[in-house]
Order: structure tokens, then C-alpha cells, then sequence
């Protein structure tokens, strides 16, 4: 496959009159975006590697070490193959300590990918770097030199003597040009079509401890994410391609001395000035290979196809395992698309089932008489809250707390009543500070005294604006029917929903705050599947009274799990409070990340998504009063302790298990199928995949077909139960069922009909598809704007601060299940009939979300997820009223 982005696009938008521009740069920025997150979780092979799941992953961690006035630095860079979209640990050691600990005076890094194919690294113009000076030079409130974060060569009175500068702009100016991997050349500006301040990864400014030392969180970004760089990407037409571009991370440390050599105490500011562009910086650089999974088809043309879809628990390790599983004996291409849980069920009970993904039963008066579906265990992971939170020290604090300002913090505990509190606005900065509603209580977690207790190392700190709430996804799931349900069984959060102070009642202590919920969230229908906005309040403001600040605004939803964990990893809050008036129309644009040493994020995720993005997972409070991590100990005992759910060979999270290491969000996920409405050789097929599920599968690791970090290894007892399911599957696939036919189509699709409500499914699968009995089955739906599903890949996941991954590889090994083969009836690669329709859809709803966002501006994102979420609280009451559902 070619390469998923390029300039041209960007390029036409410059031929555009300058009133047009931002209407059609928002219609090609929408569209595009939208096209490549649907496509991208369509098909069999995007963004994976056939690298053999058989071979030991080894260790990828590469240090590199300074020269000169920097020989003692030693940086390493904890993952350097099989990247994807992903968050990687950046460290070192013997550097010279930052000069001031308020400002970026001297003695730092900074850090920046770029791409480049010659051997000994990449030159300047081949780096993303200048985006983060929109914001002006420094991090916050912590100055820095005026030119260190530009690509501005000319710095007034000071002169860099190695440096031949680049023609100058109109204002007399010079850059270092970008030169994009496309052949795009831009020499004016910090920024430009391809990078920003919203989309940059570039770190300008790195803090050396006393000690020496020194981490960040630097996010790897494929072509999709830098379409400048392209890494990953392959040539046109290549197939089979065993890795992507190679791309570098570079750091350049910056020491005490300017660029003509004079002290940066001898400069006006007291600051260094200049760009680590500039070529007496430049020659100081640490280079270290990136080597990225590729982005493009690895499967053998011809090969038979399998569709398989399923929820967005299991787009991690699913897409890990398609380039091995292709690349077996039966050399089979099995699909995925990531869709809601509803949707997966209604695929199951279609007549048309293939293999589906997800976490709770079909229900019995969902599932049509004479069909008996078959679940198999296939992933064992968790639900968490992810954070990105750095050490930011209140007015009053001591000074020992003040020395750790910017320092990653590693730990946080949550009770349920803390979480109802972040997902009902009842936290000032959560909602407004101006909302009547909540204007009695905290304003964020830090300044709870309840949030205190369980977490007295947040006692001296101050987070401003920050820490109010988390972010969501908007989609329905029953990953968020568990949480609520884990909400609901604890009793002081149900003292705290139903309108009770938390210091007073049977569950308050007087020593807390006295904060109550949020009155529109009070006596909420519990369990649900999606996480409402009912807070009404907006902002109003005098100069444009037309467009006031509302929830949506400064809340929006995350479109998944997915890119709400990159979020949080880049300390974007998705906020939109900036009134731009400039705009066509105007409207409310994007904030950009906080700034390094800033960043405070809280984002609902998986437990392999958090690891991916290198999040910090919280410990939740279970039912026996024990705060407990969701790592390989918690999930084991949390699976431990499910309990049945009716269908038989499935079991369900129990929020009420008095297990002491149980985590209380731990989620199994399962592959079902209906055997009777399989054909003979889609049986053998399915049988195959969860065969594998069970065996190498369950092997953890970063190359394709293992089992990404965040997932526990399936013990032995549910492996069983996986392989016993798929021998059932192969035996019965082709037999007719009592008053059935015999076979389906595994790839049959079609658009969802009808809405309904029935057992563990809601009826309108988050406008994916329709999941009352009697629906026809969709084969594809929305993906993650991410990097979920088909744009995660199969790339390995970042070191995460709360990595708990470890067990020993499971026995056994993938075994063909007893069924006939049939030799392919083409010898073309054949889509499935469910991905064509999901294209024809994605290409569709591309193009109209694009013409809607240029020309509603900033009113689409606002109004669209309100809808969703008063629809859903409709259907919430709905069910409350006719007793269906859960």
C-alpha cells in the first residue's frame, strides 16, 4: 500500500483565496482524518509486521553517549524496533544539572524525531521541531531563550560563525528550511502544513536533575501522525516488507555556552538564545535509529480471507497477532474492525456470525431458537484510569516539594466515590468555576480532602485548572457498563450520587469537604454504557454573546479509548476555549498541550492502551477496602474471582468479589461465533486463530503475534476452555442446526436495520448498528482517531512507569483444528463483502463530516456529542422504565 499521507492535499489548500483557506484547510484537515481512522481499522494488514512470533523478542533499548563538553551523557532510549504510534522512555544520566529550577537558563535537552536515509543521521531541514514556539519560548511559566524552541537562525547581535544562513525571509529573517520525506520544502516559519503545536511531538525542553539524571515521555509518531517524516512507511506497490522507513530521535544537549562562544550569563536575558537548529549546537547531537513496523500489506496475495470484528478491548493484541497468523501453514488474512460491543452482538446473532469480539453474552431472548453460540477466552485485560501528571507545587509549599516541580508522579489512588466525582462535573474544574451547580465544591482532585487522604503526596500541590475530570469516550461499551456497575455496588458512592454530602451521612467523614454531586447527575440510572454531559451550563461573554462556552468546549469526549490515552499522553485536554474571531467562521479553537512540567491529565482507557501511550495507571479501590494496580497480579486474581453470567463458558467481572488482590475493572474478552452457520472451512479457519490465541498468543512481547504489554497471559484454565472451543468450532462448523441451514457467510454484511433493546445489548450500538434481535449484522463501524484497531499495528508498546508484565510463556502451541481444507476458490486476494460496505461508508462519512467541520467550524464538535449523550440518556431512562436491559 502507498503512503497513507502526503502534502499535496495541503498544497492545493494554498492556491485557495486567504478568506477560504480556513474552510478548506477544516474540510481536508476533517476529512482526511476521518477517512484514515475508519479505513484504518478496515482490512487485514495496516501497520504490522510478518516478522515470526515464534522468535524471542529481544531487548531494543539502545544507549547512546555524548562527545566533547558532553562526553559523561549517556541517554538511552528504552524501545527502538517494532515501533508504532506509540510512547517510548527517553533517560539519562551524567548530564549537567538544569541552571535554574524555574527556568530553562542552561544545562538541558531537547529532543526531536526526525527522519533521514543517510547512514550517520539526519541534517536540520529533516526534523520536526519549531512547533511548540507558537506558544512563545519556555514551558509555562518557565522562561527559556527567545529562539530555543524556533527554527529562526537569526538571533540580532549574536552570530553563530559555523552557520551559512538560508536565504531570508521578506522580514529579514532566516530559518532552517523543512524538507519533508514528500519533497515538500518550506523555508519560512517554525511551523508549516505538516507539524504545529498541536500535532508536534518535539520535547524543546528536558530538566537535568542535581543527580544528574533525567527522563521523558517522548511519543513515536508513524506517517499517519507526521506525514513530513514518514516513518514506517513503504515504497509504492512494495509488498511483504518486513520493516518501515527507519526514522532517529535526536537529542541535543545544550550547555552553558552560546553559539559564538560566550557565556549565556553574558546574554541580556541571562538565558541561551539560540535554536538547537543552529550548527554549533547541531554538532553536539546524540543520534539514536528508530526502526518502525511497516505500514502497508504483509500477507500473501491470494490468500484466503477471514472478517472478523469486535470491540476496542482487543484491538491491541488482535492486530499483533494478524501478520504472524498470515504468515502460518494455512497462510490465512484474518480482518478486523473495531466496533461497539452491541454491534458485535448483533453480528453473532445475524445468521451471518464470522468471528466476533466482546465482553458480555448475547442474551438469551437475543440469541434466535436452535443457535448455540461458542465463547472462547482470548484476552485477559483491564479497565484504568491513565494519568499524566507532573509534581507542581502550591505557593505555600515546602522547598523539597518545590525541588521536584515537573517530576513525573508514579502514583494514585481511587475509591469510587473519587471516580463518580470525576465523571459527574461535580468538580468546579470539571464543570466552570462559574456553574451555579458546583460552585460549593472543590475545584479539582487536589484540592479534595477526601482525594488527600488516600493520596498524601498531592498534599502541597496545585494542578490550576487541571485535575476535574477525565477524559471519556463517547462511544457505548460494556467496559463502561462495568465501571458504573463498580460505581454503583460501592456504598458511599451511591450515598454520594443520590444527593448526600460526603461529610455527613452513614459513608462521610466530617473532616472532607462537603461536596455533593452535581444535581443533574443526581439518582443517575446506574449501571450505563456511556458517560453522559448533563451540566447545561455555559459561559457567556459580552464580545461574542452568540457562541457561548459550553461543556462540550472545554469537555469534549475522546472518540475512544484509544485517543484518549494519546491524549492525556501529550497533556492535551482535546479542550477547545480559545475564541478566535479570525476564523471562517468563528468559532472556539483547539487548545494546545500543556506545557513540559505542566501536564496533568486523567484519561478512561485499557490497560494495553496505557501501556502503549506510557501512562501511569491508577490503583482502584475494590470491594474488600484494598487499593489495587491493574498489572499482572490484579487481573489474574480479578479474573479469578468472576463470576458466571448465564451463557455458558463465559464469565464476568464481579465488583463485589471480597478477593483482596482482585483488580475491580478487570475484563475478559471473548471470541464467539455460532459453529452451525460457519462453512466447513471457516470453521478450520476460526478454530486456527483461537488455537493460536491460546498458545503462542499468550507469549509477551513487541514483534507481531505476541501478546502486547497491558494484557495478562490467559492462565492455564481459560487457555482450556479457548482451545476446547475451538475444536467445537471446527467439528461443528458445516453441520446444519436443529431447523437451520447450513453454513454462512463469515464476511456478510449489510447495514443494521431496526433498534431494539434486549438483554446485554442496547439497541442502537452507538449508531453503528442496530443490536435488537432481528438486525441485520453490520461488518464494520467506526475506528479510533488514535491509533486504534488497524492504526495501532502491530508495534510493540512503550515502557510504562507501572509495567507489571510477567509471566512464563504459556504451553502448548497453535494447533490446525481437525476440518477439511478446501483450496482457494481465487487466486486473488478477496475482500470481504462486510469491509467493502465499511469502505463505502467510511469514504461517505468522511467527506460529510469534512464539508460539515468547514463549514460549521467549531459548532460540529460541539453539537454532535450533546446529541449523542441526550440520546443516550433517553435510552438509559428508557430501559429504567421498561425494565430492559441490564
Amino acid at each position: 500500500m502507498g503512503r497513507l499521507s502526503s502534502a499535496a492535499p495541503w498544497g492545493l489548500v494554498a492556491q485557495f483565496p486567504a478568506p477560504l483557506r480556513g474552510v478548506v484547510r477544516r474540510f481536508v484537515a476533517t476529512s482526511t482524518a476521518v477517512a484514515v481512522a475508519l479505513l484504518s481499522v478496515i482490512g487485514a494488514a495496516v501497520l504490522v509486521s510478518p516478522g515470526p512470533a515464534s522468535a524471542a523478542d529481544s531487548s531494543s533499548a539502545v544507549t547512546v553517549s555524548g562527545e566533547g563538553p558532553y562526553g559523561g551523557l549517556k541517554v538511552t532510549v528504552s524501545q527502538t524496533r517494532n515501533l508504532v504510534n506509540q510512547v517510548v522512555r527517553v533517560s539519562w544520566k551524567g548530564g549537567a544539572p538544569t541552571v535554574s529550577d524555574t527556568t530553562y537558563a542552561a544545562d538541558y535537552l531537547q529532543i526531536m524525531q526526525c527522519w533521514g536515509d543517510a547512514s550517520g543521521g539526519p541534517d536540520p531541514a529533516q526534523c520536526q521541531f519549531g512547533g511548540s514556539s507558537a506558544l512563545g519560548a519556555g514551558a509555562g511559566s518557565q522562561a527559556a531563550g527567545a529562539y530555543t524552541n524556533t527554527r529562526q537562525l537569526s538571533y540580532g547581535g549574536l552570530k553563530d560563525p559555523a552557520q551559512e544562513l538560508p536565504p531570508a525571509s521578506g522580514t529579514g529573517i532566516s530559518y532552517v528550511p523543512f524538507r519533508s520525506v514528500t519533497g515538500d520544502v518550506i523555508t519560512k516559519g517554525n511551523w508549516n502544513e505538516f507539524y504545529d503545536v498541536n500535532t508536534s511531538n518535539e520535547v524543546p525542553y528536558a530538566r537535568t536533575g542535581p543527580d544528574g539524571t533525567g527522563e521523558v515521555y517522548f511519543e513515536a509518531q508513524t506517517g499517519i501522525e507526521a506525514p513530513g517524516l514518514g516513518c514506517g512507511e513503504v515504497p509504492a506497490g512494495a509488498s511483504g516488507a518486513t520493516a518501515g522507513r527507519k526514522c532517529w530521535l535526536v537529542v541535543v544537549p545544550r550547555g552553558r555556552s552560546e553559539v559564538d562562544g560566550t557565556p549565556y550569563t553574558a546574554r541580556s536575558s541571562g538565558l541561551l538564545e539560540s535554536s538547537p537548529l543552529s550548527a554549533s549546537n547541531w554538532k553536539h547531537r546524540l543520534v539514536v535509529p528508530l526502526g518502525f513496523e511497516p505500514m502497508g500489506r504483509f500477507c500473501p496475495i491470494g490468500a484466503d480471507e477471514r472478517g472478523t470484528l469486535g470491540n476496542e478491548i482487543v484491538a491491541e493484541v488482535v492486530t499483533r497477532w494478524q501478520p504472524a497468523l498470515c504468515q502460518s501453514a494455512s497462510r490465512t488474512i484474518y480482518g478486523y474492525a473495531q466496533v461497539t460491543d452491541d454491534t458485535a452482538r448483533a453480528k453473532l446473532v445475524s445468521g451471518s456470525p464470522g468471528l466476533v469480539f466482546l465482553g458480555r453474552p448475547a442474551a438469551g431472548d437475543q440469541v434466535p431458537a436452535g443457535q448455540r453460540p461458542v465463547y472462547a477466552p482470548v484476552a485477559l485485560s483491564g479497565l484504568t484510569l491513565g494519568f499524566f501528571i507532573e509534581s507542581q507545587a502550591g505557593f505555600n509549599a515546602p522547598a523539597a516539594v518545590k525541588a521536584r516541580d515537573g517530576a513525573r508522579l508514579t502514583s494514585l489512588n481511587l475509591t469510587p466515590r473519587l471516580v463518580a466525582k470525576l465523571l459527574t462535573e461535580s468538580y468546579q474544574d470539571g464543570n466552570s468555576r462559574l456553574a451555579p451547580s458546583t460552585q460549593a465544591n472543590p475545584f479539582n482532585l487536589a484540592t479534595d480532602p477526601e482525594f488527600v487522604r488516600h493520596n498524601p503526596g498531592y498534599k502541597d500541590l496545585s494542578f490550576g485548572g487541571s485535575l476535574g475530570d477525565a477524559l471519556v469516550p463517547e462511544a457505548l461499551a460494556d467496559a463502561t457498563w462495568e465501571l458504573w456497575n463498580w460505581v454503583r455496588q460501592d456504598p458511599a458512592a451511591r450515598e454520594f450520587l443520590g444527593g448526600t454530602a460526603d461529610d455527613t451521612g452513614r459513608y462521610g467523614d466530617p473532616a472532607f469537604s462537603g461536596m455533593k454531586v452535581n444535581p443533574h447527575y443526581e439518582d443517575m440510572e446506574l449501571p450505563r454504557e456511556e458517560f453522559p454531559k448533563s451540566d447545561p451550563f455555559c459561559q457567556q461573554f459580552q464580545d461574542h454573546p452568540d457562541h457561548p462556552l459550553c461543556i462540550q468546549d472545554k469537555h469534549p469526549y475522546a472518540t475512544d479509548l484509544h485517543s484518549a490515552a494519546r491524549a492525556a499522553a501529550r497533556g492535551d485536554t482535546l479542550a477547545r476555549t480559545n475564541w478566535d474571531n479570525t476564523a471562517t467562521p468563528p468559532g472556539y479553537r483547539k487548545n494546545p498541550p500543556q506545557p513540559a512540567g505542566r501536564r496533568a491529565v486523567l484519561a478512561l482507557t485499557d490497560t494495553a492502551t496505557a501501556a502503549r501511550y506510557g501512562l501511569v495507571t491508577a490503583r482502584l479501590q475494590n470491594a474488600a477496602g484494598r487499593f489495587v494496580a491493574p498489572d499482572t497480579r490484579g487481573l489474574l486474581a480479578g479474573q479469578a474471582a468472576m463470576r458466571a453470567s448465564g451463557a455458558d463458558g463465559v464469565e464476568i467481572a464481579d465488583p463485589a468479589t471480597r478477593n483482596r488482590d482482585a483488580y475491580p475493572l478487570t475484563l475478559l474478552s471473548y471470541a464467539a461465533t455460532v459453529p452451525e452457520k460457519l462453512t466447513r472451512e471457516e470453521g478450520r479457519d476460526y478454530a486456527a486463530l483461537l488455537n493460536y490465541a491460546a498458545g503462542d498468543g499468550q507469549r509477551l512481547g513487541v514483534a507481531a503475534g505476541t501478546l502486547p504489554e497491558g494484557y495478562a497471559p490467559l492462565p492455564a484454565e481459560a487457555r482450556g476452555r479457548t482451545r476446547a472451543a475451538a475444536q467445537a468450532i471446527a467439528s461443528r462448523a458445516g453441520a446444519a442446526a436443529p431447523g437451520g441451514t447450513t453454513g454462512g457467510s463469515a464476511s456478510g454484511g449489510g447495514s443494521a436495520g431496526g433498534s431494539g433493546t434486549g438483554g446485554f445489548g442496547s439497541g442502537d450500538a452507538g449508531g453503528v448498528a442496530a443490536a435488537g434481535s432481528g438486525g441485520a449484522a453490520l461488518g464494520g463501524g467506526a475506528g479510533s482517531a488514535g491509533g486504534s484497531a488497524g492504526a495501532s499495528g502491530a508495534g510493540g508498546t512503550g515502557a510504562s512507569p507501572s509495567a507489571a508484565a510477567s509471566g512464563g510463556t504459556p504451553s502448548g502451541s497453535p494447533s490446525t483444528a481437525p476440518a477439511a481444507a478446501s483450496a482457494p476458490d481465487n487466486p486473488l486476494l478477496r475482500t470481504p463483502k462486510w469491509a467493502l460496505g465499511a469502505v463505502r461508508y467510511a469514504l461517505l462519512i468522511a467527506l460529510v463530516t469534512g464539508l460539515a467541520a468547514a463549514v460549521g467550524g467549531p459548532l460540529l464538535p460541539r453539537a454532535v456529542p450533546r446529541l449523542a449523550a441526550a440520546v443516550a440518556d433517553r435510552r438509559a431512562r428508557g430501559k429504567s422504565a421498561t425494565g430492559e436491559g441490564r
